[in-house]
This record gives structure tokens, sequence and C-alpha cells, in this order.
């Protein structure tokens, strides 16, 4: 676990600041301790921004490289680790294959959650709050008994308020998941479980905490940075929905294929162990068919709610799936609770814009402990435990080894115009031509002119940055 952690670090350490990175570099490096960074927070949050733990780890983060890597890498190493468990792995090699299932994000995804600082301190920590007090509260998926007491009901209320103070549509997750935990418990076991109580509880003040916060009323007015078209009324939001829903679909599913593949494979290798009715061939066949529209018929077909049909009548067959050929069990159980879940996470992103990919990280999450249920229903004793590592390390490596040669000329470039900038500067030059990253693709606005924010001599934008193809730069500079 400490060289997979080390490679993490490294692969971190690898990435550059980019887009509004840079404004939060600057002010990290002004803050001058706890106090001023709350006193930064509290002023965000009565003004234009409540997410406040998302706001505490990338300010606190800024101009701190070393603490920066450090918490990113932490942070992945855990969600890593929570979600294998909850796909039913206990060994190390599951780790191993959970980590490759979650560096292979679509690339939209990856480089708004791991490259981007804003993104990955706002997307990553709150999936792993929540995961973690789920585990903390399995057995209400395994059908055993809670184990009562205060400090698990304290760890359960604290990471349900604090999963809360990140982004708008996990607050809004949370607070339905711990809803539903509470209900289920009680009535399979006809008695209220004071633990989850804590858990709903603490989602539903830290909601609470997140949405007073003025900054909410610009948002339902259509002012400010973000619009629900509530203005327009059922009209409003209804533009709003069609807006969103290519993207949402997108995102969740009809563009990953490392979920929708894996997902259908898996699931078709528990309906040929299955014991079948009549109704469970339709269903393969649209989990079949389902993937192939999302391969290869995405966008030619000209109606535009053809996607969203797709996705939901896929959705419901797998749902099927989940109930007609996994085993009873804790493993049935979670992979229907995270399948439905992946759904409920998405759903409000359809009706408020701008969205982004990043903002489906948590359904991704999700959807791959659903795929974790079907995996674990196949007879993996049967399979040498030599074997299973071998697979596990191979894909970790071939993911992990694909970022490292991407990012590794980036770094190399990042040092390399800094110390541009820096010289510029002691020279008291007013206009700066930069080398573009390589793999531009990979990072989100990496180009940026938001470097401004941290270049600058009285005020951001007094020192003109811009960008030229690498080749370009070479000639100029052979």
């Amino acid at each position: 676990m400490g060289l997979f952690f080390c490679l993490l670090l490294w692969l971190c350490w690898l990435f550059p600041v980019m887009g509004d990175d840079w404004f939060r570099e600057e002010l990290g490096r002004k803050l001058a301790g706890p106090g001023d960074l709350m006193r930064t927070i509290v002023d965000g949050w009565k003004s234009y921004n409540a997410r406040i733990l998302g706001n505490i780890l990338a300010y606190s983060a800024g101009g701190r490289k070393v603490l920066r890597e450090v918490m990113r890498a932490g942070f992945t190493l855990g969600t890593v680790y929570i979600t294998a468990r909850h796909m039913g792995f206990r060994t190390f090699w599951g780790v191993l294959l959970s980590g490759a299932a979650l560096l292979a994000l679509p690339l939209e995804m990856f480089r708004q959650i791991y490259p981007w600082a804003a993104g990955f301190f706002n997307y990553v920590p709150p999936v792993l709050m929540v995961l973690t007090a789920f585990w903390l509260l399995r057995p209400v998926f395994d059908g055993g008994l809670i184990k009562e007491s205060v400090p698990r009901a304290l760890a359960v209320f604290l990471l349900g308020f604090g999963g809360q103070l990140f982004m708008e549509n996990n607050t809004l997750y949370a607070l339905w998941a711990g809803l539903v935990l509470v209900i289920w418990y009680g009535l399979r076991e006809k008695r209220l479980s004071p633990t989850a109580l804590a858990f709903f509880l603490g989602t539903a003040a830290g909601a609470a905490l997140l949405f007073l916060s003025p900054a909410y009323g610009l948002v339902m007015q259509d002012e400010g940075g973000y619009a629900t078209g509530l203005t327009g009324g059922l009209a409003g939001l209804m533009t709003t929905l069609r807006a969103n829903q290519e993207e949402v679909l997108r995102c969740l599913i009809a563009g990953c294929p490392v979920l929708y593949v894996s997902l259908t494979l898996l699931a078709l290798a528990a309906f040929a162990r299955a014991k079948r009715q009549w109704f469970d061939i339709p269903a393969a066949g649209v989990l079949v068919l389902g993937s192939v529209y999302f391969a290869f018929l995405r966008g030619a077909v000209q109606w535009e709610w053809a996607t969203a049909l797709v996705v939901v009548l896929w959705g419901f067959a797998l749902l099927l799936a989940c109930w007609r050929w996994l085993p009873q069990g804790g493993g049935r159980n979670r992979a229907i609770f995270f399948l439905v879940s992946a759904g409920v996470a998405a759903f409000p992103l359809l009706f408020v814009q701008p969205i982004g990919p990043r903002c489906l990280y948590l359904s991704y999450v999700c959807l791959l402990i659903t795929a974790g249920g079907f995996l674990k229903a196949l007879p993996l004793e049967k399979v040498p435990a030599g074997a299973a590592a071998a697979v596990s390390c191979l894909l970790l490596a071939a993911v992990l080894g694909h970022d490292l040669w991407i990012f590794t000329p980036i770094h190399a470039l990042e040092v390399e115009r800094d110390a541009i900038l820096a010289q510029a500067m002691e020279q008291g030059e007013t206009q700066v031509v930069l080398p573009a990253y390589p793999h531009g693709e990979y990072m989100w606005d990496g180009d940026s002119n938001k470097v401004q924010f941290r270049y600058y001599y009285e005020t951001p934008g007094d020192l003109t940055v811009t960008y030229v193809p690498q080749a370009e730069w070479e000639a100029g500079h052979g």
C-alpha cells in the first residue's frame, strides 16, 4: 500500500498548476494563518461560494505544493481503498483493480478531477467521506445489526456533515442516501438505529449550512455563475433539461466505455450462471444493444431524446439483472443501491447550468461498485491468487504508466515556464511568450491566461502572457 501511495504521489507531483488554480496559488500564499483562512471562507459563504470544506482544502493547498500533492495522493488512495471494500474485495489485488478503474476515467472527466486541483478538492473528498460512512453502516447492506456506539455515531455524523460542504448534487444525494438507510434498516429490523439516524442528521445539518448561503439566492434567480432556469417556471426547467440531458447522460454512462462494457459483460456472465425466466432474455438483449448504441450509434440518431431513452432502458435492464442474476445478500444489496445512487446523484445536474464531466464523478464511482458486485458473484476462488494479482498489477501499471508518460514532459515544461516567468519579472518585462503544453487535452485550461493571478507587478494583468505551439517556440529559441 505504501508503494501504491508513492506512485500516486509521483503522478500528482507531475500535475501542473492550471486554470483558476492560479488564483488559489496566490490566495494561498497571502493567507497569514488559520484565522485568515476562515475569514476568507466565511466571506465566500456570505457572497459567492458556500463550498466550505472544498474551499478550505483548495485554499490551504494553494502555494504549498508538498501539502497539495500529499493530500491529493492521500484522498485518491483512500477513495480507491474504500471503493474496493464496497466492491467486495478484501485483498490487495482488489485494491489495485479498483485503482486502475478509478484512474481510467473518460478523458473529459479525468482532466477535471485529478490534474485540476480545484476540481479534485471539491469532488474526490466528499465521495471518500460518504463511502466511509456507508462502510461504517455496512450492516444495513449485509443484513446484520449495526454495532451501536457513541464513537461510531459521532463518526458517521461528522462524515455526513462534512461531506455536505462540497458540491451541491453530492449534497442532495447524501441527504437522500441517509434517509434511505434509516428507513431501510428501520423497516427490516423494526427499530430505529441511532447510528444511521446520526448519519442522516449530519447530512441534513450539512445541507442546511450549505444551502443557507446567500449565494444560492443568486442561483435561484439565475444570477451569478450558475443558473437553474427557475425564473422561467416549468418552461425554464424544461429548457435547461433539454440543454443538459445529452452531456449528463454521456458522462453518466453513454460515454464511459470502462463502465458500460464492464457492466454489460459482467452482467451477462451472471446471466449465464443464473436460473433464467423468459423476461431475463430480453433484459440481456437490452444490455447488449444498449452498449452497441453507446459505442457506435450515439450521435448518429437525430432524435434528441434517443440517448435518454436508451440509457433509461439499459438502466432498468441492469437493475433487473442485479435483482434477478445476483445471489441474495450484501453484494446484491450494494449493487442495487449504488446503481440507483448513480442516477440519483446525476439527476439534479439536469436542471442547473453550467455543468461539466467532473460533476458525474460520484455516479462513476457508484456504477463501478455495482460492477464490483457482479464481479464478486463470479467463482473467483477458482482463479489462482498469483494470476489475479498479476492481472491487477498489469492493469494498474498500464493505466498509471500511461498517465506518468503523459505528465512527465508536462511537468518538465512547467518548471521551464516558471523559470521564464520569474526571469521576465526580474527584468521588468510586461509581455511574455511561453511554449504551450504538450498533451493539452489532458488538462483543464492548461495554457491559461489566469496565470496573471500569480505573476503580476501591482495588479493582475499588468504582465501579459501568450502561448505558442512548442514547435514554434523551439524554432524561435533553438
